[in-house]
């Protein structure tokens, strides 16, 4: 008996929602707009964020899709996880002094990798590397700010710009959702930014290896 080809769904829209749903109350609780108080109730929302980015990171790796299963893993668990068990250590060992320069180490490493996602995303739409381009600037400012090069100025900014960059996000989760269940275009994300390469005349995608 043959059996039935099993094919998996397109997973970009729950995993941009679980970064939006992570980045959006972070940025709003640094920049001020949601109080202090939160702080605990928002480690959940980076954890379950986080962790439906990695299980939609390893499910595009599944489909072949690189493009957008290494950005979700490493938003997923850089980004969103990482932070969550650093708020958690905090809490534990509250009574000691946390040098905030370790988390700046680590998000300068991811500042450096999103250049790349940006200019990847820039095959796919203009609007997305624009986005990523934003996102890049904030986590460098944050990155910065907390390593001490800047001042804490410089980190609200950066976290503005995270903010804008989730809210533009949402757009593109929406959007990619309606597009793909209307079967037709719902929302645009705009055109792409780069041309695809081709190959004896043969247009390839973007690179998978």
């Amino acid at each position: 008996m043959q059996e039935k080809e099993i094919m998996w769904a397109n997973p970009a829209t729950a995993g941009i929602i679980g970064l939006c749903t992570s980045v959006i109350p972070l940025a709003a609780l640094n920049l001020g707009w949601i109080a202090p108080a939160g702080a605990p109730i928002l480690i959940a929302w980076l954890l379950f964020g986080g962790l439906v980015q990695v299980i939609c990171g390893l499910i595009e790796y599944r489909r072949g899709g690189l493009l957008f299963a290494t950005p979700l893993l490493v938003f997923g668990l850089m980004l969103c996880i990482t932070p969550a068990f650093e708020e958690i250590t905090k809490m534990w060992i509250k009574d000691f002094t946390i040098p905030a320069t370790v988390t700046g180490v680590g998000f300068l490493v991811v500042a450096v990798f999103v250049i790349a996602v940006a200019i990847a995303v820039g095959l796919v739409s203009k609007f997305l590397f624009i986005l990523l381009a934003i996102a890049d600037c904030g986590i460098w400012l944050v990155s910065l700010a907390t390593v001490g090069v800047l001042g804490g100025g410089s980190a609200m900014v950066g976290w503005f710009l995270l903010f804008v960059f989730a809210a533009g996000m949402l757009y593109v989760g929406c959007a990619l959702y309606l597009n793909e269940v209307f079967g037709r275009l719902v929302l645009p994300i705009g055109e792409p930014l780069f041309k695809p390469i081709t190959v004896d005349n043969q247009t390839a995608g973007p690179p998978t290896a």
